[in-house]
């Protein structure tokens, strides 16, 4: 059996835990396909997301952000990553906190022959999480509503990267994305045991395709200029909708009894994806340091949801960010063969509520500790991150939330696989 072969079954096996991870807890994931996972690679996720224009220097790190900057993978790379988020929720009255822990990566990728690389990983998509609990007061009447959001969409994809010179490189990705999101109202006059509610569930199962190229161009001293582009293809999609709109109350158990079913509707509708494009710039010296520039673009405005009248601004997001390696054949400490990550980013959500704009930025950084053996051809690692940063204000009645999120990962390559030749 080849050796890449043990990673990919370990991806197939553990995939069976992803599908029911509750993975947010924002009341903005109640809006469009859910809180979307722009990386969730720890190395690129470290650095600001700075995944377009990171071409890695070493062997056996892979990028599913851009297939394309594959061209230095020469060992399976087999990854495992889990995220723990924090979330501070605010408003200009109230302040709560959250919590959730999720594996959020699985990832293999192998080379195949001299030129072609090939990768397959599956990871969350979006999420949809919360729970909110609002009350309106009209003429001496108090109205209560619980709203409530569950599921998420998952990702499984794959990539083909092809190495055409010894500078340029090309990739196409493909991805199947699937899942339920689930959302529920719940309404009652304060004192009466008697409530209504409706219940929403969209089912998503479609396949997107993605471009990629890649450049890196060796200059004297060994500076590195790279660059990386990205293009995913809009689309329409077909979505079940299951709809129900009813009246029940609960019983001393805590039980829903329903009273009467006010309306039901089953279907399948249309969904508009919209396009997307990336692009990056990142220089450096080789096997020393690299700073990187990242744009991204969501053609947001062109989203289209099955009864959702949201209308949607176009979404982009700017990181900056790289890393920085003391000595790769240093002897002295082992802190000189840490990897040192770094970044920041900014984001236009396109999403505006309260005529407000929900703006998202952070700050990044993490650590690649080496494991096992280490050097150029061995950089097996136990990866770090941390992000902190703040989505949306207080302003309007509206949610600012402050955030910290740490992941852990390893990152092996395949010479952990092999049957040792000497003791």
């Amino acid at each position: 059996m080849k050796l890449y072969l043990f990673p990919l079954l370990c991806l197939i096996i553990l995939s069976n835990g992803l599908h029911a991870q509750q993975t947010s807890t924002s009341p903005y994931s109640s809006i469009g396909l859910g809180d979307e996972k722009f990386s969730t690679d720890i190395t690129v996720s470290s650095m600001g997301g700075i995944g377009t224009s990171y071409i890695s220097d070493f062997n056996n790190e892979a990028n599913f952000n851009n297939p394309a900057a594959n061209r230095n993978l020469r060992y399976t790379s087999f990854n495992v990553s889990v995220n723990t988020d924090f979330i501070n929720e605010k408003t200009s009255s109230q302040s709560s906190d959250r919590s959730t822990t999720y594996l959020s990566n699985i990832s293999v990728a192998f080379p195949a022959g001299e030129k072609s690389r090939i990768g397959f990983n599956l990871r969350p998509y979006s999420t949809l999480g919360y729970n909110m609990d609002l009350s309106n007061n009209s003429n001496g009447i108090t109205q209560n509503s619980s709203l409530k959001g569950r599921g998420g969409l998952n990702m499984f994809g794959g990539f083909y990267s092809y190495n055409i010179t010894q500078d340029l490189s090309v990739a196409a990705k493909i991805n199947y994305i699937w899942g339920q999101l689930k959302k529920e109202e719940e309404t009652s006059i304060q004192g009466a045991n008697l409530k209504s509610g409706t219940f929403n569930r969209k089912d998503y199962g479609y396949f997107d395709y993605t471009l990629a190229l890649a450049y890196r161009k060796k200059f004297t001293n060994d500076h590195l200029l790279k660059l990386g582009a990205t293009y995913t293809f809009g689309r329409d999609v077909n979505t079940d909708v299951n709809s129900l709109y009813s009246t029940y109350y609960y019983n001393s158990l805590n039980e829903k009894q329903s009273i009467d079913t006010l309306s039901y509707s089953r279907g399948t509708y249309n969904s508009k994806i919209p396009f997307s494009y990336s692009l990056g710039v990142a220089y450096g010296k080789e096997f020393k340091w690299s700073l990187g520039l990242d744009f991204k673009y969501i053609n947001q405005s062109k989203l289209e949801i099955p009864q959702e009248n949201y209308t949607y601004n176009n979404r982009y997001r700017v990181a900056l960010g790289g890393w920085f390696l003391p000595n790769i054949n240093g002897f002295k400490s082992y802190f000189e063969k840490i990897i040192y990550r770094y970044g920041i980013y900014y984001e236009e959500t396109g999403i505006e509520l309260n005529n407000q704009s929900i703006n998202q930025y952070g700050i990044t950084a993490g650590l690649s500790l080496p494991i096992g053996k280490t050097g150029k051809q061995d950089p097996s690692t136990l990866n770090l991150g941390l992000e902190l940063g703040q989505r949306g204000t207080t302003s309007e009645g509206l949610i600012k939330e402050n955030f910290v999120n740490f992941r852990i990962g390893f990152n092996f390559d395949d010479l952990w696989f092999r049957k040792r030749q000497f003791d």
